[in-house]
């Protein structure tokens, strides 16, 4: 594999600008936690730390083509924070709606929460890994899942079911 060169400067802005805003977010939250704290909030903070995770992993880990396993892991690591980001969302809509139904048991819920949001990803990616060995995560262009194939279902197959449900 060889390299693709720098990321855009549109990427480097967009996503370090993404980052800062998260990060501060974070720090708000984090300062005022005994104030705001609860399933909401422990949603939000969440989704926060999967959509850093996938930035950062941009930023440093996208255009990694020339080393295989450094390009492999990148991609595998990305799958998992963009899955998990659509699966927050998906908690997020859960919690709504659990909400509006008067249905919560906080400290059973906080754990399917964590499951679902964590846990789903995990295991939608293990799977694919199991299946494809590998084969399909980065490509000699760039870290992300191969168009051939057929891997690249492993995340719009997922994130167009969460659309789908939170539709």
């Amino acid at each position: 594999m060889e390299s693709s060169g720098a990321p855009s400067v549109t990427l480097i802005v967009g996503s370090g600008l993404s980052c800062l805003a998260l990060i501060t977010l974070a720090v708000v939250y984090a300062a005022l936690w005994r104030y705001i704290r609860s399933e909401r909030s422990i949603i939000l903070i969440n989704f926060c730390l999967s959509i850093i995770s996938s930035n950062i992993l941009i930023l440093v880990g996208q255009t990694q083509t020339h080393n295989k396993g450094i390009c492999t892991t990148t991609t595998a690591f990305l799958h998992f924070f963009f899955l998990a980001s659509f699966c927050w969302v998906l908690t997020e809509a859960w919690q709504s709606y659990m909400a509006v139904t008067g249905k919560i048991r906080t400290r059973l819920i906080r754990k399917r929460f964590l499951c679902l949001g964590w846990g789903l990803p995990a295991l939608v990616v293990a799977i694919s890994i199991g299946f494809t060995k590998t084969k399909g995560y980065g490509t000699s262009h760039y870290c992300w899942l191969s168009l051939e194939g057929g891997l690249l279902y492993a995340f719009v197959g997922p994130a167009a079911a969460v659309v789908l449900v939170n539709t």
